[in-house]
């Protein structure tokens, strides 16, 4: 377990589990003033380790997911029954998180334990955080990365799986839809962040050839 500040408001938790196969899950932490904003909360035998993070930032204010996959969503129901705070993620993905539609790509609907807990990010929610919102289908419908304007950092969730100079895309068998994740992924080239900071390996510095890239080997 790593527990790392990456930028002034910025913290990041890293950990191995086991989902399969073993994998690296990141989960991060914005502090804005006294409150603390939960960014994913990885898997439920690790979410003691969340509230201990949490905790020691400041005062935990709401749960924001960038998605409802296993790894992102199975320590929410821990932290909410323990915090008494909100979880919010975006409208679309509402009811594969609810369970009342299987993602387009599996037959089976997904059990998350927060069926009907989770609250979609309305508009006025939004303008309540330190943080700016971009949609960014491909991986699941629903899916968000998060900007902290500020500190010019990118939690981007699923988006990509990252190397320290690299960007490589999801894992084909857990995303809907390939083509529309690589083509969501321009955004980057809009936001230009100073660092990329995925669910699922290392921090990468942004530079205007990124993208094209990735594009490039994966499109």
């Amino acid at each position: 377990m790593e527990f790392v500040q990456i930028s002034e408001h910025v913290y990041k938790l890293t950990y191995e589990t086991v989902v399969g196969i073993p994998v690296k899950i990141n989960t991060w932490y914005v502090v804005d003033g006294e409150d603390v904003y939960i960014i994913d909360t990885g898997m439920e035998d690790h979410a003691q380790m969340q509230l201990n993070a949490a905790k020691s930032l400041g005062v935990p204010k709401s749960i924001l997911l960038t998605h409802g996959h296993l790894d992102h969503i199975n320590g929410a129901k821990y932290l909410q029954d323990e915090l008494n705070i909100p979880i919010y993620a975006h409208e679309v993905e509402i009811p594969f998180i609810n369970g009342e539609k299987p993602y387009p790509n599996k037959s089976e609907k997904e059990t998350t334990g927060v069926e009907y807990r989770v609250e979609a990010l309305s508009d006025n929610i939004i303008k309540t955080l330190p943080l700016d919102l971009y949609l960014t289908p491909g991986h699941a419908p629903g899916h968000v990365i998060y900007h902290h304007k500020d500190d010019n950092v990118l939690l981007a969730g699923d988006l990509f799986i990252s190397r320290s100079k690299t960007l490589h895309p999801p894992i084909k068998n857990f995303t809907v839809d390939m083509s529309e994740n690589i083509n969501s992924g321009k955004v980057i080239d809009e936001i230009k962040p100073s660092i990329i900071s995925s669910a699922h390996g290392e921090d990468v510095k942004y530079n205007d050839e990124l993208y094209t890239i990735y594009k490039f080997i994966y499109e």
